[in-house]
């Protein structure tokens, strides 16, 4: 086969769209030739375009677009081979010298083509098999540093370029994104008749502080998406329940506070007494179903559980030999109730 048989046959491998082909015969070709990394950046670039084309990563337009391109290079690579190998004119033919770069170059691909006319070269063929097929005598083909480098570049450097950059822009679009927290109370001392009524929660981050009534739930929107990763106070305030404080991070997007009544209707204590102010040894008191018997001092003191808590309770006295004593007093954790008994 002549070199430009060889080069027609690419040709036609170009026109029946059998890129792969095409870039295989011309690789045999240009092996030894300065010519050679041109064929392989082209070959990469198909190479990429399959890839991205079976992942479904780019269109059909781009597709074509790029294989086109690939086309025209392969065409232009091919005509400036033939301009290369055609020599001189008949004329100049005396003044062109062994080392001229028209003729190293003709005795390359001519040498080139000696080497693959001496082979049995498949084009175009579908043969697959589960191991290595030779044909013909076996060459050992180096790959070219330059070749080397260029394929670890494109399979290597060119995925964590692009895997960096997706990782950034999501970054970036999750920075853009304000935050939004919502709060949610659940409490765990009950009492129907002393039900919640309200109170707020307050979300501090950087600098700046926001309070929110809460009744059941509060939605902080609008929280800068720079505080994604970063520490946010809260803290919970209401009539009759314990302060909560607490810390969370922004990413966050509810948050269940559970929530406790505090110790301020949980006990009521005070002195027994007679109208003289002797204090009383021994009497009855009584609130609700719970009593206590009062000592020496004339001092009780009840403790009241959280589902029988009220703001009002009503206390009732007796010692023998006193009259009964029966009173309702507002509930405080702060002031002890006076009970003077009246003998009979």
């Amino acid at each position: 086969m002549t070199t430009n048989q060889f080069l027609q046959q690419i040709r036609d491998l170009i026109a029946r769209d059998d890129l792969a082909d095409a870039l295989q015969q011309l690789r045999l070709l240009l092996d030894s030739s300065p010519k050679l990394d041109e064929a392989i950046l082209q070959s990469a670039r198909f190479q990429d375009i399959r890839k991205q084309i079976r992942l479904g990563t780019v269109s059909n337009a781009e597709s074509n677009l790029t294989q086109n391109q690939i086309r025209a290079g392969l065409l232009d690579l091919l005509r400036e081979i033939e301009e290369g190998i055609k020599g001189t004119r008949s004329q100049d033919i005396d003044r062109v010298t062994s080392s001229h770069p028209v003729n190293i170059l003709r005795e390359e691909m001519e040498h080139a083509i000696s080497i693959v006319n001496s082979k049995n070269v498949l084009v175009g063929s579908s043969i697959t098999a589960g191991g290595n097929v030779e044909i013909g005598d076996r060459t050992i083909h180096t790959e070219s540093r330059t070749s080397q480098r260029l394929r670890l570049f494109l399979f290597v450097f060119v995925p964590l370029m692009a895997i960096g950059a997706a990782l950034l822009w999501q970054r970036l679009q999750k920075m853009k994104t304000p935050l939004l927290l919502t709060v949610a109370l659940d409490n765990r001392t009950p009492n129907r008749e002393l039900p919640f009524e309200g109170g707020t929660v307050t979300l501090q981050y950087g600098d700046k502080s926001e309070t929110l009534a809460i009744q059941k739930e509060a939605d902080f929107k609008g929280i800068p998406a720079n505080f994604s990763d970063e520490p946010i106070l809260l803290r919970f305030e209401a009539n009759g329940f314990f302060t909560v404080d607490t810390t969370l991070i922004g990413s966050a997007k509810r948050l269940t506070l559970p929530i406790r009544r505090d110790n301020s209707l949980a006990c009521i204590a005070g002195r027994v007494k007679d109208a003289q102010g002797y204090p009383l040894e021994a009497a009855t008191v009584r609130v609700l179903d719970i009593s206590d018997i009062t000592k020496a001092d004339g001092s009780f003191k009840i403790n009241i559980p959280p589902d029988k808590q009220r703001k009002q309770q009503r206390v009732e006295v007796f010692l023998r030999g006193y009259k009964p004593w029966d009173y309702t007093f507002p509930v405080s954790e702060k002031e002890e109730i006076p009970v003077i008994l009246q003998s009979k």
